[in-house]
């Protein structure tokens, strides 16, 4: 092994640190402090073959363990300025969980069904390292609520224009031209925005669904439900 490279022995078997976090197993789903336990280098590593993304970063592999349900967690992160001894102070680049499985982000039930599918289909390639991809198809999601909305116009831009000339909430009209912007530059400037980028952008997305479907679902349940009880009392026994 080169001299450049961490020296794995010292990293191996060792418990080197703690995080808050929410256990990945849906068993488990709390939110607990996880014990690092496991750390080796899989890049630069000519034994092994990863298909993933370094960026010219030193990658590990991490095994964590939750503090509740003892279930471990398997992530790769990439580092960047390792030396020999001082891994635990190297800047963090990116971090993927490869197992558990991460589960796909999900919209609402109260979200119209194709929207849904758009946004999830955008989350698989989130959780797969395909920011690219992902930052399209979370614009498409977003396109297919101006197009449920009733916009009308021929590009995106003028679809969200439209729909904001309505009265729709700027923090709605905000969200929408992030995400349009962001799959805009995905497609046509071939560029990849960060893992953490693409995290906010979904965020920004099931923010705008939660204005948009989720709450007015849930102020109609409870006005059907109100007037039920109105009629149910008014009817004769």
């Amino acid at each position: 092994m080169s001299s450049s490279l961490v020296n794995m022995d010292l990293l191996v078997n060792r418990s080197l640190g703690q995080r808050k976090a929410v256990c990945p197993h849906p068993e488990c789903a709390a939110g607990v402090c996880m014990q690092l336990r496991d750390r080796r280098q899989v890049h630069p590593n000519p034994s092994l073959n990863l298909v993933i993304q370094t960026d010219g970063l030193a990658v590990y592999e991490e095994l964590w363990s939750c503090d509740l349900c003892s279930r471990g967690t398997i992530e790769l992160v990439g580092y960047d300025g390792v030396s020999l001894l001082q891994v635990d102070e190297a800047r963090e680049a990116w971090r993927r969980q490869v197992w558990p499985e991460p589960l796909p982000r999900e919209l609402s039930p109260d979200v119209p069904e194709m929207v849904r599918t758009l946004f999830t289909e955008a989350s698989r390639a989130e959780n797969a390292g395909g920011f690219r991809l992902a930052g399209v198809g979370y614009r498409a999601a977003v396109e297919e609520i101006c197009k449920d909305q009733g916009a009308t116009k021929y590009t995106l831009h003028d679809k969200i224009e439209e729909l904001a000339a309505r009265g729709l909430p700027q923090e709605v009209v905000d969200a929408m031209n992030e995400a349009r912007v962001v799959g805009n530059d995905s497609v046509h400037q071939n560029l990849e925005y960060a893992a953490d980028e693409i995290a906010d952008l979904a965020e920004i997305i099931e923010e705008a669904a939660e204005i948009l479907y989720v709450e007015p679902a849930k102020r109609k349940r409870m006005a059907d439900a109100r007037k039920a009880r109105s009629q149910a009392a008014k009817t004769p026994k």
